[in-house]
Protein backbone atom coordinates (compact mmCIF):
# COMPACT_ATOMS: atom_id res chain seq x y z
CA UNK A 1 0.00 0.00 0.00
CA UNK A 2 1.21 3.50 -0.80
CA UNK A 3 -0.12 6.88 0.20
CA UNK A 4 1.00 10.45 -0.27
CA UNK A 5 1.82 12.36 2.91
CA UNK A 6 1.34 16.13 2.84
CA UNK A 7 1.34 19.01 5.30
CA UNK A 8 -2.27 19.97 4.53
CA UNK A 9 -3.41 19.42 8.07
CA UNK A 10 -4.09 21.29 11.29
CA UNK A 11 -0.53 21.02 12.61
CA UNK A 12 3.08 21.43 11.41
CA UNK A 13 2.07 24.22 9.05
CA UNK A 14 4.13 27.17 10.24
CA UNK A 15 5.68 27.53 6.78
CA UNK A 16 2.27 28.30 5.32
CA UNK A 17 2.29 31.62 7.19
CA UNK A 18 4.90 32.97 4.77
CA UNK A 19 2.26 33.07 2.04
CA UNK A 20 -0.96 33.03 4.09
CA UNK A 21 -0.30 34.56 7.52
CA UNK A 22 -4.01 34.98 8.29
CA UNK A 23 -4.74 31.24 8.35
CA UNK A 24 -1.92 30.16 10.70
CA UNK A 25 -1.97 30.55 14.49
CA UNK A 26 1.18 31.17 16.59
CA UNK A 27 3.41 31.43 13.54
CA UNK A 28 7.02 32.57 14.05
CA UNK A 29 6.87 32.22 17.83
CA UNK A 30 9.76 30.59 19.66
CA UNK A 31 8.55 27.05 20.10
CA UNK A 32 9.42 26.57 23.81
CA UNK A 33 10.33 29.80 25.60
CA UNK A 34 12.69 29.58 28.56
CA UNK A 35 10.94 29.12 31.89
CA UNK A 36 7.74 27.88 30.28
CA UNK A 37 6.37 24.48 31.19
CA UNK A 38 6.38 21.86 28.42
CA UNK A 39 2.59 21.75 28.35
CA UNK A 40 2.55 25.51 27.66
CA UNK A 41 4.88 25.39 24.65
CA UNK A 42 3.80 26.62 21.21
CA UNK A 43 5.11 23.60 19.32
CA UNK A 44 6.86 20.32 19.97
CA UNK A 45 9.73 21.57 17.82
CA UNK A 46 10.43 24.62 15.66
CA UNK A 47 8.89 26.20 13.74
CA UNK A 48 5.56 26.86 15.32
CA UNK A 49 2.25 27.20 13.52
CA UNK A 50 -1.10 25.45 13.12
CA UNK A 51 -3.92 26.06 10.67
CA UNK A 52 -6.83 28.03 12.08
CA UNK A 53 -10.03 25.97 11.78
CA UNK A 54 -12.20 29.05 12.37
CA UNK A 55 -10.88 31.03 9.41
CA UNK A 56 -12.85 30.38 6.17
CA UNK A 57 -9.75 31.23 4.15
CA UNK A 58 -8.05 28.16 5.63
CA UNK A 59 -10.33 25.89 3.64
CA UNK A 60 -10.01 27.88 0.41
CA UNK A 61 -6.25 27.41 0.51
CA UNK A 62 -6.47 23.85 1.75
CA UNK A 63 -8.84 22.69 -0.97
CA UNK A 64 -6.48 24.05 -3.60
CA UNK A 65 -3.64 22.07 -2.03
CA UNK A 66 -5.75 18.92 -1.81
CA UNK A 67 -6.74 19.24 -5.47
CA UNK A 68 -3.11 19.64 -6.53
CA UNK A 69 -2.01 16.59 -4.54
CA UNK A 70 -4.87 14.42 -5.78
CA UNK A 71 -4.14 15.41 -9.37
CA UNK A 72 -0.44 14.60 -9.05
CA UNK A 73 -0.73 11.31 -7.16
CA UNK A 74 -3.15 8.56 -8.27
CA UNK A 75 -2.99 6.51 -5.05
CA UNK A 76 -6.36 5.93 -3.37
CA UNK A 77 -5.08 7.32 -0.04
CA UNK A 78 -4.62 10.86 1.23
CA UNK A 79 -2.73 11.50 4.47
CA UNK A 80 -4.49 14.18 6.48
CA UNK A 81 -2.06 14.30 9.41
CA UNK A 82 -3.76 15.74 12.53
CA UNK A 83 -0.99 14.74 14.92
CA UNK A 84 0.61 16.74 17.73
CA UNK A 85 -1.90 19.54 18.09
CA UNK A 86 -0.43 21.91 20.66
CA UNK A 87 -3.15 23.65 22.73
CA UNK A 88 -1.22 26.87 23.41
CA UNK A 89 -0.72 27.49 19.71
CA UNK A 90 -4.43 27.58 19.05
CA UNK A 91 -5.10 29.41 22.33
CA UNK A 92 -2.81 32.24 21.23
CA UNK A 93 -5.38 33.29 18.60
CA UNK A 94 -8.03 35.82 19.77
CA UNK A 95 -10.85 34.26 17.75
CA UNK A 96 -10.10 30.82 19.16
CA UNK A 97 -9.90 32.18 22.71
CA UNK A 98 -13.33 33.72 22.18
CA UNK A 99 -14.62 30.40 20.83
CA UNK A 100 -13.37 28.59 23.93
CA UNK A 101 -14.65 31.22 26.35
CA UNK A 102 -18.11 30.77 24.83
CA UNK A 103 -18.19 27.06 25.56
CA UNK A 104 -16.22 25.58 22.71
CA UNK A 105 -13.26 23.26 23.18
CA UNK A 106 -10.08 22.61 21.26
CA UNK A 107 -11.43 19.16 20.45
CA UNK A 108 -14.43 20.91 18.87
CA UNK A 109 -11.96 22.90 16.78
CA UNK A 110 -10.37 19.69 15.53
CA UNK A 111 -13.82 18.32 14.72
CA UNK A 112 -14.63 21.47 12.74
CA UNK A 113 -11.40 21.04 10.81
CA UNK A 114 -12.07 17.37 10.06
CA UNK A 115 -15.71 17.93 9.17
CA UNK A 116 -14.67 20.70 6.77
CA UNK A 117 -12.02 18.65 4.97
CA UNK A 118 -12.66 14.90 5.26
CA UNK A 119 -15.93 14.87 3.23
CA UNK A 120 -14.22 16.86 0.49
CA UNK A 121 -11.27 14.46 0.32
CA UNK A 122 -13.66 11.49 0.29
CA UNK A 123 -15.61 13.12 -2.56
CA UNK A 124 -12.39 12.85 -4.59
CA UNK A 125 -12.45 9.06 -4.08
CA UNK A 126 -9.71 9.02 -1.48
CA UNK A 127 -9.51 7.19 1.83
CA UNK A 128 -8.12 9.55 4.48
CA UNK A 129 -5.22 8.46 6.68
CA UNK A 130 -4.81 10.25 10.03
CA UNK A 131 -2.23 9.83 12.75
CA UNK A 132 -3.64 8.12 15.82
CA UNK A 133 -3.61 11.42 17.75
CA UNK A 134 -6.87 12.41 16.11
CA UNK A 135 -8.60 9.75 18.20
CA UNK A 136 -6.21 8.95 21.07
CA UNK A 137 -4.63 12.24 22.15
CA UNK A 138 -5.10 13.03 25.84
CA UNK A 139 -6.21 16.63 25.26
CA UNK A 140 -7.29 17.35 21.67
CA UNK A 141 -9.14 14.53 19.93
CA UNK A 142 -12.20 14.08 17.76
CA UNK A 143 -15.41 12.23 18.50
CA UNK A 144 -15.39 8.99 16.48
CA UNK A 145 -18.60 10.08 14.74
CA UNK A 146 -16.45 12.50 12.72
CA UNK A 147 -14.13 9.65 11.69
CA UNK A 148 -16.22 7.13 9.72
CA UNK A 149 -14.47 3.77 9.68
CA UNK A 150 -15.24 3.17 6.02
CA UNK A 151 -13.38 6.35 5.02
CA UNK A 152 -10.62 6.58 7.64
CA UNK A 153 -7.41 4.68 8.39
CA UNK A 154 -5.38 5.47 11.51
CA UNK A 155 -1.59 5.36 11.66
CA UNK A 156 -0.11 4.55 15.07
CA UNK A 157 3.26 5.77 16.38
CA UNK A 158 2.94 5.59 20.17
CA UNK A 159 2.86 2.83 22.80
CA UNK A 160 3.64 -0.09 20.50
CA UNK A 161 1.20 -2.98 20.58
CA UNK A 162 -1.07 -1.26 23.08
CA UNK A 163 -2.19 1.48 20.71
CA UNK A 164 -2.49 -0.92 17.79
CA UNK A 165 -4.79 -3.06 19.91
CA UNK A 166 -6.80 -0.05 20.99
CA UNK A 167 -7.31 1.20 17.44
CA UNK A 168 -8.44 -2.11 15.96
CA UNK A 169 -10.63 -2.84 18.97
CA UNK A 170 -12.53 0.32 18.00
CA UNK A 171 -12.99 -1.10 14.51
CA UNK A 172 -10.52 1.08 12.62
CA UNK A 173 -8.01 -0.10 10.06
CA UNK A 174 -4.46 0.69 11.11
CA UNK A 175 -0.98 1.28 9.69
CA UNK A 176 1.75 0.53 12.24
CA UNK A 177 4.68 2.95 12.57
CA UNK A 178 5.61 2.40 16.20
CA UNK A 179 8.36 4.83 17.17
CA UNK A 180 9.73 2.21 19.56
CA UNK A 181 10.56 -0.05 16.62
CA UNK A 182 10.10 1.71 13.27
CA UNK A 183 11.58 5.22 13.62
CA UNK A 184 14.83 5.28 11.66
CA UNK A 185 16.03 8.64 13.01
CA UNK A 186 16.10 7.55 16.68
CA UNK A 187 19.23 7.21 18.79
CA UNK A 188 21.29 9.96 17.20
CA UNK A 189 21.03 12.62 19.86
CA UNK A 190 18.83 15.67 19.47
CA UNK A 191 18.83 18.64 17.12
CA UNK A 192 18.11 21.35 19.71
CA UNK A 193 21.75 21.70 20.76
CA UNK A 194 23.73 20.68 23.81
CA UNK A 195 20.79 20.79 26.19
CA UNK A 196 21.82 21.33 29.82
CA UNK A 197 19.44 18.51 30.80
CA UNK A 198 21.86 16.08 29.16
CA UNK A 199 24.89 17.26 31.15
CA UNK A 200 25.24 14.18 33.34
CA UNK A 201 28.53 13.13 34.95
CA UNK A 202 27.46 9.86 36.54
CA UNK A 203 28.55 7.46 33.83
CA UNK A 204 25.07 7.15 32.46
CA UNK A 205 24.93 5.50 29.04
CA UNK A 206 21.72 7.32 28.11
CA UNK A 207 20.40 8.39 24.76
CA UNK A 208 22.05 11.84 24.65
CA UNK A 209 18.72 13.60 24.32
CA UNK A 210 17.19 11.41 21.63
CA UNK A 211 13.55 11.23 22.70
CA UNK A 212 13.06 7.88 21.01
CA UNK A 213 16.47 6.31 21.59
CA UNK A 214 18.07 3.88 21.29
CA UNK A 215 18.91 3.39 17.64
CA UNK A 216 16.49 0.97 15.96
CA UNK A 217 18.60 -1.83 14.51
CA UNK A 218 17.48 -3.94 11.60
CA UNK A 219 16.97 -6.79 14.05
CA UNK A 220 14.61 -4.64 16.13
CA UNK A 221 12.60 -3.88 13.00
CA UNK A 222 12.67 -7.43 11.65
CA UNK A 223 11.50 -9.10 14.85
CA UNK A 224 8.58 -6.77 15.56
CA UNK A 225 5.21 -8.49 15.12
CA UNK A 226 2.69 -5.80 14.19
CA UNK A 227 -0.31 -8.01 14.98
CA UNK A 228 0.95 -9.30 18.33
CA UNK A 229 -1.82 -9.92 20.83
CA UNK A 230 -4.65 -9.44 18.35
CA UNK A 231 -7.54 -11.75 17.59
CA UNK A 232 -7.90 -13.11 14.07
CA UNK A 233 -10.67 -10.60 13.40
CA UNK A 234 -8.52 -7.73 14.67
CA UNK A 235 -5.53 -8.84 12.62
CA UNK A 236 -7.54 -8.29 9.45
CA UNK A 237 -7.71 -4.59 10.30
CA UNK A 238 -3.89 -4.25 10.36
CA UNK A 239 -3.08 -3.14 6.82
CA UNK A 240 0.69 -3.10 7.22
CA UNK A 241 3.56 -1.08 8.59
CA UNK A 242 5.79 1.81 7.60
CA UNK A 243 9.23 2.81 8.85
CA UNK A 244 9.70 6.55 9.21
CA UNK A 245 12.80 8.67 8.72
CA UNK A 246 12.11 12.21 9.85
CA UNK A 247 14.35 14.90 8.49
CA UNK A 248 15.43 16.90 11.56
CA UNK A 249 18.89 15.31 11.30
CA UNK A 250 18.78 13.66 7.90
CA UNK A 251 19.34 14.98 4.41
CA UNK A 252 20.52 13.63 1.07
CA UNK A 253 24.05 13.03 2.33
CA UNK A 254 22.94 10.34 4.79
CA UNK A 255 19.64 9.18 3.32
CA UNK A 256 20.84 5.87 1.88
CA UNK A 257 22.60 4.69 5.03
CA UNK A 258 19.76 5.72 7.33
CA UNK A 259 17.14 3.91 5.26
CA UNK A 260 18.97 0.87 3.90
CA UNK A 261 19.09 -1.97 4.64
CA UNK A 262 16.79 -1.42 7.62
CA UNK A 263 13.79 -0.71 5.39
CA UNK A 264 14.59 -3.95 3.57
CA UNK A 265 14.24 -5.81 6.88
CA UNK A 266 10.78 -4.33 7.23
CA UNK A 267 9.90 -5.33 3.68
CA UNK A 268 10.80 -8.97 4.26
CA UNK A 269 9.08 -9.28 7.60
CA UNK A 270 5.86 -7.74 6.27
CA UNK A 271 5.78 -9.39 2.86
CA UNK A 272 7.17 -12.82 3.71
CA UNK A 273 6.86 -12.94 7.48
CA UNK A 274 9.66 -13.23 10.01
CA UNK A 275 9.04 -16.90 10.81
CA UNK A 276 9.92 -20.12 9.02
CA UNK A 277 7.51 -22.91 8.11
CA UNK A 278 7.69 -24.34 11.63
CA UNK A 279 6.70 -20.98 13.14
CA UNK A 280 10.14 -20.10 14.53
CA UNK A 281 11.61 -16.64 14.03
CA UNK A 282 14.18 -16.50 11.25
CA UNK A 283 17.55 -15.37 12.61
CA UNK A 284 20.79 -16.50 10.92
CA UNK A 285 19.05 -17.18 7.62
CA UNK A 286 17.66 -13.66 7.52
CA UNK A 287 21.09 -12.17 8.32
CA UNK A 288 22.76 -13.91 5.40
CA UNK A 289 19.99 -12.92 3.03
CA UNK A 290 20.12 -9.28 4.13
CA UNK A 291 23.93 -9.26 3.73
CA UNK A 292 23.54 -10.43 0.15
CA UNK A 293 20.84 -7.88 -0.58
CA UNK A 294 22.91 -5.08 0.93
CA UNK A 295 25.82 -6.04 -1.36
CA UNK A 296 23.49 -5.86 -4.37
CA UNK A 297 22.35 -2.38 -3.36
CA UNK A 298 25.93 -1.16 -2.98
CA UNK A 299 26.79 -2.47 -6.45
CA UNK A 300 23.86 -0.47 -7.77
CA UNK A 301 25.19 2.72 -6.20
CA UNK A 302 23.02 2.75 -3.08
CA UNK A 303 24.97 3.72 0.04
CA UNK A 304 23.41 1.07 2.29
CA UNK A 305 25.25 0.58 5.59
CA UNK A 306 26.88 -2.78 6.43
CA UNK A 307 25.29 -5.05 9.02
CA UNK A 308 28.30 -7.36 9.61
CA UNK A 309 32.08 -7.31 9.09
CA UNK A 310 33.26 -8.15 5.59
CA UNK A 311 34.70 -11.47 6.82
CA UNK A 312 31.22 -12.56 7.85
CA UNK A 313 29.80 -11.60 4.47
CA UNK A 314 32.48 -13.69 2.74
CA UNK A 315 31.88 -16.60 5.08
CA UNK A 316 28.07 -16.90 5.32
CA UNK A 317 26.83 -18.37 8.58
CA UNK A 318 30.18 -18.25 10.40
CA UNK A 319 29.27 -15.19 12.47
CA UNK A 320 25.67 -15.99 13.27
CA UNK A 321 24.50 -17.47 16.55
CA UNK A 322 21.14 -18.53 17.92
CA UNK A 323 21.48 -18.98 21.65
CA UNK A 324 19.22 -18.64 24.63
CA UNK A 325 20.80 -17.00 27.64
Amino acid sequence: MRFKRTNSKATHTGSWAVAYPDIVTCAHKFWWPAGVKWEDRYASEPGSGQLNPLNPNTYKVLKNVINDVVRLFPEPFYHGGADEIIPNCWNSDPAIRSFVSNGGTLSNLLEIFINSTLPYIVSLNKTVVYWEDVLLDNIVKANPKYLPKENVILQTWNNGHNNTKLIVSLGYRVIVSSSEFYYLDCGRGDFIGNNSADDVQTGRTGDGGSWCGPFKTWQTIYDYDIDYGLSEEEKRLVLGGEVALWSEQADGTVLDSRVWPRASALAETLWSGNRDESGKKRYAEATDRLNEWRSRMVKRGVGAEPIQPLWCVRNPGMCNVVNSF
